[in-house]
C-alpha cells in the first residue's frame, strides 16, 4: 500500500488535548526514531479558531475576532484520520522550524525557546493565509 501521510497533508488529531482538531503534517518518520519507535510525525495545527466575522464589524473587532493560537506537536500514527485536502506551509517554516525540539524536548537543552520560536513561526503563516482567504476549509472548526 502506498504511502498517504505525507508532509502538506491534513489531518483531524484523534486523541489527546487536541482532539477534534485539524493539523498539517510537518515531518513524518514512518519507521520511528530512538526517542520514538512507533510511527509518528510532527503536525501543526490551529488550537483556537478564530471565530465568525460580519461586514458590520468594525476593524478593530475584525482584528480581535480573527487571532488565533496554533500548536506544534508529535503524534502517533494511530491517533491521526488524514483528510483529502493538503496545504504547503512553505519553504520559510520548513527551514525555520527546528524539527529536533519538537521530537524531543530534553535533548534541546541548549536552545528552551526553539519551540516558543516554532510555534510563533506556524502561527504567523497561518495567519497570513487566513488573512489572504486561502484554505478556508482549514480555519473553520469542525461541528460534532
Amino acid at each position: 500500500m502506498g504511502k498517504f501521510l505525507k508532509p502538506a497533508k491534513i489531518v483531524i488529531l484523534l486523541q489527546g488535548k487536541h482532539a477534534g482538531k485539524k493539523a498539517v503534517i510537518l515531518q513524518n518518520h514512518d519507521n520511528g526514531t530512538n526517542k520514538h519507535s512507533y510511527g509518528h510525525c510532527i503536525v501543526a495545527g490551529i488550537e483556537k479558531y478564530p471565530r465568525r466575522v460580519k461586514k458590520s464589524m468594525s476593524k478593530k473587532k475584525i482584528a480581535l475576532r480573527s487571532d488565533m493560537s496554533v500548536f506544534v506537536k508529535v503524534v502517533n500514527y494511530n491517533h491521526l484520520m488524514p483528510t483529502r485536502y493538503t496545504l504547503d506551509l512553505g519553504d520559510a517554516v520548513k527551514s525555520g522550524l527546528d524539527m529536533a525540539a519538537f521530537s524531543s524536548p530534553g535533548a534541546n537543552a541548549e536552545r528552551p525557546e526553539a519551540r516558543k520560536e516554532g510555534r510563533e513561526l506556524v502561527k504567523k503563516e497561518l495567519s497570513q493565509r487566513y488573512n489572504a482567504g486561502k484554505n478556508q476549509w482549514f480555519f473553520t472548526p469542525l461541528r460534532f
